[in-house]
């Protein structure tokens, strides 16, 4: 039994991996699917929500936010399945997992209507003493990215205190591995400088963030630096 749950632990890990480092959301949706289907038919249901949330992530990112309750059959449960059961069970990292996915989602869709219900993952990752899983750090990322556009858009302070804290968390994951974290460095020093009004600055951040994003094959990454760099040349009227 050891080897067959280290086995699925490993897969699921790799999926996962995919799905934050950049690859072909096609294909991780369905290299999940499969997954899921041999979950089920194993009777590994104790792997089948974290399987699950990558795949509906991969799904909602290809056909929009709305898609999340409509993607699961078939024994698999929805977003809002594997909240409840996760409530009722007290699974703390199953319901920080969702709560991370959807702050995800919440930026790259510009939902920010709904970012203040999902913020605080910095803060919950330190104070509960949550491990520092890999979704939960790249968690942080988007969590600051959305921070500094809060803060353009409302005037709240509170935003830059939660942007610079995550920026200060990820600068130290940059110190001890330069090639995962220092385009995501650049990009939110980027926004910081955007935001502070240090202009000269923001624009040379954002072209090292995406050339930084480029050289170490964040394709995705290079993709919301390239975006969050227009929305800025937009704002400049640098057309």
């Amino acid at each position: 039994w050891g080897d067959v749950s280290s086995s699925t632990v490993n897969h699921y890990w790799f999926q996962l991996t995919k799905l934050l480092s950049g690859h072909d959301l096609s294909t991780v949706r369905s290299d999940c699917s499969r997954f899921l289907r041999d979950l089920l038919s194993r009777k590994q249901s104790w792997c089948v929500n974290c399987t699950c949330m990558t795949y509906i992530h991969s799904v909602a990112l290809i056909e929009g936010e709305n898609s999340c309750e409509l993607v699961c059959c078939n024994g698999i449960p929805t977003e809002k399945d594997i909240e409840s059961l996760s409530l009722e069970r007290k699974q703390e990292l199953i319901i920080f997992g969702l709560q991370t996915h959807r702050l995800m989602r919440c930026f790259l869709f510009r939902k920010f209507d709904k970012m203040p219900q999902l913020s605080g993952i910095l803060e919950n990752l330190l104070g509960n003493k949550i491990p520092l899983l890999s979704l939960f750090i790249v968690g942080v990322f988007y969590e600051g990215l959305a921070s500094f556009c809060l803060a353009r858009r409302t005037g709240d302070e509170t935003w830059v205190s939660r942007g610079d804290a995550a920026l200060r968390f990820l600068r130290q994951w940059s110190r001890l591995s330069e090639w995962n974290f220092e385009n995501k460095v650049l990009l939110l020093e980027a926004e910081k400088s955007f935001t502070q009004g240090d202009l000269d600055e923001a624009q040379k951040f954002y072209k090292t963030a995406t050339m930084s994003a480029q050289r170490h094959k964040f394709l995705h990454e290079e993709a919301i630096s390239h975006e969050l760099a227009g929305l800025f040349f937009l704002d400049q009227k640098q057309y």
